[in-house]
């Protein structure tokens, strides 16, 4: 008993298809109807060489089903057996066992049906006609030849071996049907169940993609949180810290207000870094290309690095082909940021020589180039085995040798980002101890014919050589463009602190500032007096900003359902700005604000008969 179980259990086991099966159980069934098939055959009288035709037939049959189980995925033993029995062994049994009296037809029909289930349609098709032929001729040779068959003895034996051949085809299409239908049956059942499975999976990813969307949900306004909670007393500081820069002579102070101006934008860039990564990770950071001139962005680099290179005694150097377009056309903003993060991280990472950062292009066609930024510099390289993780998120190189190097190890991971989504590639080439080369390549569009030139040419002609220094820089920006005595502006704002920082900022411009500390102070105020511009924060509790705005739009007795109303807010998130547009403001402005971008902003909205413009100079 245990040995069939393990023959069965090789003819149907699980890597057969149910094809591969069904021929097993075929062929099984028709080896096994056989012994008494030919016990009959021997019992009615049939010729010797009709027996021996018999035991021919089990032979080939038992050979062929070892070769379907040897090799299952081939269709060479199926189509061999249908071929040698319906051709071969079939005619001649007609001839050698009694003809149409017996039960030879039931053999040949069973032979011909037994194809269409073990070989390819088209192979059946050729098969069954050839099988229609060879009958045919059987039939019409015996009866004009009756003499080529060998008969047998009597009636009775005809009647006998009929009856037999009609029991044995009839247990074998049994067998087939019977398995054909509990095969059905049972991948029926199997996939029902796999329904059932895949419905409760479908369920469980459907409750996951629920606490997913929830979960991010909660991360993006974790983040915006985060982002005006910070931003808010970064604009108080670095707000405060700008009128000492402007007003203080004490060169000690001076020293000191600087270092908190450089720590308070190395704080916001952590804040920013932590913002683009998760607008990048979200699929909503995207690219504003525009018409920008390349030495401004060169210019711009030196002016930020200069200093930093300079407290750590390093020496920095630009370099450029000349013959680079002057204008070309792309995401400056994200141009300087990949450029930015690359500097920052070499002089970071860089204790003495020097970090060069160089332009070059190469032509793609006459309206393009692919412009090649490469930062060397002499720092502390990178082994082989680190360089994989460079641009991993929140991977930081080295921590134990590193560990007091500011930094949210995203840097490296954003420029790779911003790279791909235009179109570019970024390497790096590292020697431990030596340095680090890091080289972005951007396919960018050519604005303009003309070349940029020599960058240190055209730097000694601007007089930013020698004696330029950031600070120079940082006062030359902050100094008023404008004066306004006449001009009424309203800044609301729930954090004293920044309507301090708002109105000292202002204080040249000599502009008459109102300032309110919530949402239904300032519809007080819009009541009462008539604004040229107002400045509104947006996360104020009670009624925030853009609550605040469309109360103003609907006053029935209001001075100001026409004033301008810009966003002045920390929210700094993807998509703030076209939301706020949306919502009606004029422009937006995030914190901590510039104060070059804010007079730039008042200069736009203001009437202009109330502006006194001055000179820069």
């Amino acid at each position: 008993m245990e040995r069939l179980k393990k023959i069965l259990k090789y003819f149907f086991r699980d890597e057969l298809t149910i094809r591969h099966k069904l021929v097993n159980v075929i062929l099984g069934s028709a080896l096994l109807v056989q012994i008494p098939s030919t016990i009959v055959t021997i019992f009615v009288g049939t010729s010797a060489g009709g027996i021996v035709i018999q035991f021919l037939m089990a032979a080939i049959i038992a050979f062929v089903l070892y070769l379907v189980n040897k090799f299952p995925e081939s269709k060479v033993p199926a189509i061999l057996i249908t071929t040698i029995t319906n051709i071969f062994l079939f005619p001649v049994m007609y001839f050698m066992c009694g003809g149409y009296a017996t039960g030879i037809v039931q053999w040949m029909l069973f032979g011909a049906i037994f194809t269409w289930l073990l070989v390819d349609i088209k192979w059946a098709v050729v098969i069954s006609v050839i099988n229609f032929v060879i009958l045919n001729g059987c039939l019409r040779i015996e009866n004009h030849y009756p003499q080529y068959v060998e008969h047998l003895t009597n009636r009775n034996d005809e009647i006998t071996d009929t009856a037999g051949a009609f029991i044995f085809v009839t247990i074998i299409f049994g067998l087939i049907f019977k398995y054909q239908t509990y095969a059905y049956e049972k991948q029926a059942r199997i996939l029902k169940e796999s329904d059932e499975e895949l419905r409760k999976l479908n369920e469980e990813l459907e409750e996951a993609n629920v606490r997913l969307a929830s979960a991010s949900e909660a991360k993006t306004t974790f983040l915006a949180n985060m982002s005006h909670e910070i931003r808010t007393p970064i604009n108080a500081v670095l707000g405060m810290d700008e009128m000492i820069i402007r007003e203080c002579q004490d060169k000690q102070i001076l020293e000191y207000a600087n270092d908190i101006d450089s720590a308070g934008h190395q704080l916001l860039s952590l804040v920013n870094d932590i913002l683009d990564f998760s607008k990048i990770e979200s699929g909503k950071m995207e690219l504003h290309p525009v018409e920008f001139e390349l030495f401004s962005i060169m210019n711009d680099c030196y002016n930020m690095i200069f200093m930093r290179a300079k407290r750590k005694e390093l020496e920095f150097i630009i370099e450029n082909d000349p013959d680079i377009p002057a204008f070309l056309y792309g995401d400056e903003v994200r141009i300087r940021q990949i450029i930015m993060n690359l500097l920052t991280n070499a002089v970071k990472y860089t204790k003495d020589g020097q970090v060069k950062l160089r332009f070059d292009h190469e032509k793609i066609d006459d309206d393009n180039i692919n412009l090649i930024i490469s930062v060397k510099d002499t720092g502390i390289g990178i082994s082989e085995e680190n360089q994989k993780y460079l641009f991993d998120s929140f991977k930081r190189i080295d921590e134990k040798n590193n560990r007091n190097i500011e930094g949210t190890g995203l840097g490296l991971t954003i420029t790779k980002k911003f790279t791909d989504m235009m179109g570019g590639t970024i390497t790096v080439d590292s020697v431990l101890y030596e340095g680090s080369t890091f080289t972005v390549t951007i396919p960018q569009k050519i604005a303009d014919k003309g070349t940029v030139g020599k960058f240190d040419e055209r730097f000694k002609r601007r007089g930013e050589g020698g004696g330029h220094s950031e600070k120079a820089e940082k006062e030359a920006e902050k100094r008023e463009k404008f004066t306004a005595p006449y001009a009424r502006i309203l800044v609301v704002d729930d954090v004293k602190m920044n309507l301090n920082v708002v109105r000292l900022l202002l204080k040249n411009t000599e502009i008459q500032i109102d300032l309110a500390a919530s949402g239904d102070e300032c519809l007080k105020y819009t009541l009462m007096k008539s604004y040229d511009l107002i400045l509104m924060d947006h996360m104020m509790p009670i009624m925030d900003g853009i609550e605040a705005l469309h109360r103003i739009r609907e006053q029935a007795e209001g001075l100001n359902a026409d004033t301008p109303v810009v966003a002045l807010t920390a929210n700094a998130l993807v998509g703030a700005q076209e939301m706020y547009l949306e919502e009606g403001f004029v422009s937006y402005l995030s914190k901590p604000v510039k104060s070059a971008d804010l007079e730039e902003c008042i200069l736009r909205h203001l009437p202009e008969d109330k502006i006194v413009r001055e000179s820069n100079g």
